[in-house]
């Protein structure tokens, strides 16, 4: 069944204050065990960090004689890492599941003790001739697989995958509201990866129950969102690699989904308008801001979603990544150009959303450690409250005064400069950052 989303969210007016609510900060951990690893999935229990999948390498460029996405940069362990103790350990792919668990992109969620990894895109040969979105959902059982890594015992019983067509997804986002999961938007793209080249844009959040049996995932009630509102002539769910979170939506404090900037429109730049959306039990509605257009932080990066209570105002704080808006050398907020088009951001932006509309707040006043952040993940500290129903959105009235460790950053695309080439290169990134939030 499809459900055509036509309505658009519209807000009044624009907010008062003149800044976000707080400051973020990151200082590099005491404890560096990780690998270098960029687009990854991950799982955590216990304190301890499962990744699965990404690249060894930074940006994949967009053209060049041979494959973009070797096969010799795939990540192809599954790696557990303890920061707290400062220890890693890897372990081997089972070898039916090689290919999709060394590819990137793909989408993921824990649900408790099970990490479900969906498609990712790469080889799916060992001569890197044949690419591909996997049309795969797999299952990982999280605390007997990071016991297996640990020990050194074969992963064969842990992982369980199903073929599935409708799972052929890169760049999308999974998430659970209530018992429903949704496959957020995203694009099926087949064979070497070619800059100016599209894949099949799946224009659609599916919506759908997942089980398991005997270990192997199994796909209920599956039926499908779309929408027929455009920007600049591309249909507003046509968007992959784009930063999304839960949010707490301040009209009815229902936890939905927030999907924030994404590429590409018909003009080959992001998206600016977020979509929201919810699960209202019989079916999940959809809706488009129209009344906000987002600067900066456009592309897929680590975010931190939290709501005040005391004002009714979700927030959303983006670490870095790749931008629109950039900040230039006299602090001047300076849109996208010609000659500096989607820089990478070594800056932290904030969205603050309530009731009377939604501003966006760059920190103008300090940098990051460097232009770091895509395709980062933020980790929580369990320590900190959330907001009930969720595992991941800070409940900020409860967060005390001063300055708070909220959680770590790790991992991602480093740049050297706001514009990468063969002078400016990229890399993995194999720190753990400390996120720091001081109230203001």
């Amino acid at each position: 069944m499809k459900y055509l989303i036509t309505g658009l969210l519209l807000c009044t007016g624009l907010m008062a204050a003149a800044q976000a609510p707080y400051t973020i900060t990151l200082q590099k951990a005491s404890s560096q065990p990780a690998p270098a690893l960029q687009s990854y999935a991950i799982a955590v229990q216990n304190g301890l960090w499962l990744l699965v999948g990404g690249r060894t390498n930074g940006f994949h460029g967009t053209s060049g004689p041979g494959s973009t996405f070797p096969t010799s940069k795939s990540n192809t362990f599954i790696w557990v890492i303890d920061p707290a103790n400062n220890r890693s350990w890897k372990g081997n792919i089972p070898p039916a599941l090689q290919y999709q668990l060394s590819s990137t992109n793909m989408a993921f969620y824990q649900d408790g003790n099970i990490l479900y990894c969906i498609g990712g895109y790469g080889a799916g040969c060992p001569n890197d001739s044949c690419y591909q979105t996997f049309p795969l959902i797999t299952a990982i059982d999280v605390q007997r697989t990071i016991a297996g890594v640990q020990n050194g015992y074969a992963l064969n019983n842990y992982i369980k995958t199903t073929q599935d067509s409708r799972m052929a997804v890169t760049g999308g986002y999974l998430t659970k509201l209530n018992n429903w999961f949704h496959l957020v938007m995203g694009q099926d793209y087949n064979g070497k990866y070619s800059g100016g080249v599209t894949g099949k844009y799946t224009e659609q959040i599916a919506r759908f129950t997942l089980s398991t049996l005997n270990g192997a995932p199994v796909i209920g009630n599956y039926n499908v969102i779309t929408t027929n509102q455009s920007y600049n002539g591309a249909n507003q769910f046509h968007r992959r690699d784009y930063p999304s979170v839960k949010m707490v939506m301040p009209a009815n404090r229902n936890v939905g989904v927030a999907v924030f900037g994404g590429v590409f429109n018909n003009q080959g730049g992001p998206f600016v308008n977020p979509v929201y959306f919810e699960d209202m039990g019989f079916n999940t509605l959809a809706q488009i801001d129209t009344s906000f257009k987002q600067r900066y932080c456009l592309y897929d990066c680590a975010a931190i979603s939290a709501f005040n209570s005391a004002s009714n105002e979700a927030y959303v704080s983006f670490i870095g990544g790749i931008t629109d808006w950039y900040i230039d050398d006299q602090g001047r907020e300076v849109p996208g150009n010609a000659s500096n088009f989607m820089p990478w951001f070594n800056r932290v932006s904030t969205i603050v959303r309530g009731l009377k509309g939604t501003q966006e707040y760059p920190q103008l006043n300090s940098t990051l450690p460097g232009y770091i952040g895509a395709n980062a993940a933020f980790l929580i500290n369990p320590q900190i409250a959330v907001m009930g129903k969720t595992e991941d959105v800070i409940d900020y009235a409860k967060l005390p005064s001063g300055n708070t460790l909220i959680g770590w950053m790790f991992g991602g695309i480093e740049a050297t400069a706001p514009q990468s080439n063969g002078f400016n290169p990229t890399n993995a990134g194999s720190t753990i950052y400390e996120v720091w939030l001081q109230k203001n």
